[in-house]
């Protein structure tokens, strides 16, 4: 008997005889592959509305960070005092550069919907933003508001 043969033996009788009889040896099983991540594009946002703190006006267009040109269109839905939406577009730094005010089609406790055309200048590309608010019936003070970035052209 050769010794490769004879060490094979040995260890095969060495393993049976530390098992109980009839137990089988554990084996270790392969891994199973797992199949690799694959790169799924990553979806573009979908611009939506914005909402006021409180919930009373959502302004669903212009979109945040939208480019705009004049004139404008300023809508969305609200439950404000009297159905009176007011709204503004300023630059950065304040200054008003349009401005006015809308009527819902229903006011609070009812939920209506308003849009306006709004026209403004701008020399050049200028950063922005478009405001839309309610006053408080009881001091006058904006109520709620709804307030976004946006760039003139």
């Amino acid at each position: 008997m050769s010794v490769t043969r004879f060490s094979l033996l040995l260890l095969v009788g060495l393993a049976l005889s530390c098992n109980a009889v009839g137990t089988p040896v554990p084996v270790a099983a392969s891994p199973t592959p797992t199949p690799s991540p694959t790169a799924s594009p990553i979806p573009s946002p979908i611009p939506s509305a914005v909402v006021s703190a409180n919930g009373a006006i959502t302004l669903k267009a212009p979109t945040v960070n939208a480019k705009l040109t004049s004139p404008v269109t300023i809508s969305g839905d609200a439950s404000v005092f009297e159905a009176t939406v007011l709204w503004r577009i300023s630059d950065t730094s304040g200054r008003v550069l349009a401005e006015g005010f809308t009527t819902a089609s229903q006011g609070a406790p009812g939920r209506g919907d308003f849009s306006v055309t709004a026209s403004y200048t701008v020399l050049r590309e200028t950063v922005a933003f478009v405001e839309v608010y309610s006053l408080s019936p009881k001091d006058g003070k904006i109520d709620e508001a709804v307030r976004i970035p946006v760039t003139l052209r």
